[in-house]
């Protein structure tokens, strides 16, 4: 008979990254649906259609991509971590040239939550535990 396989814990830097991309993900849909509705009735009826949907097509497109890799985050598939680093600190860089132009809540707490999530995906017990 064959031993069991030892189910490694998934580190606690992992699970604060995978915790805050849920959380981006979350705040992200709530602001895009209220965005949506705000312009959405401040145009006229025949107005809102595509041009809407390909204004918020690449916010939407980010956000799903991060809960998607949230979800994936389990699998310790390498690819995850990768793309999860460079879409993450693609957000930073993004959210640090919005603030050079307003300071806003929202902006900041974006950064640190992008930033966290890249720290805590470099961290070496991030890196062991996707490299099974």
């Amino acid at each position: 008979m064959s031993e069991p396989y030892g189910v490694e814990a998934m580190p606690s830097s992992v699970s604060v990254a995978r915790l805050c991309m849920w959380v981006q993900t979350v705040m992200g849909l709530a602001g895009l649906l209220l965005l949506f509705v705000a312009l959405g009735s401040a145009t006229p009826a025949g107005a809102v259609g595509v041009a809407l949907l390909v204004a918020l097509s690449v916010p939407l497109a980010t956000i799903l991509l991060i809960g998607f890799l949230a979800m994936r985050v389990p699998s310790r598939r390498g690819w995850v971590r990768v793309t999860g680093i460079v879409v993450e600190l693609l957000l930073v860089v993004l959210g640090l040239w919005q603030l050079t132009g307003a300071l806003t809540f929202g902006n900041v707490l974006g950064v640190l939550l992008a930033g966290l999530v890249v720290a805590q995906l470099c961290r070496a017990p991030s890196a062991t535990w996707f490299n099974r």
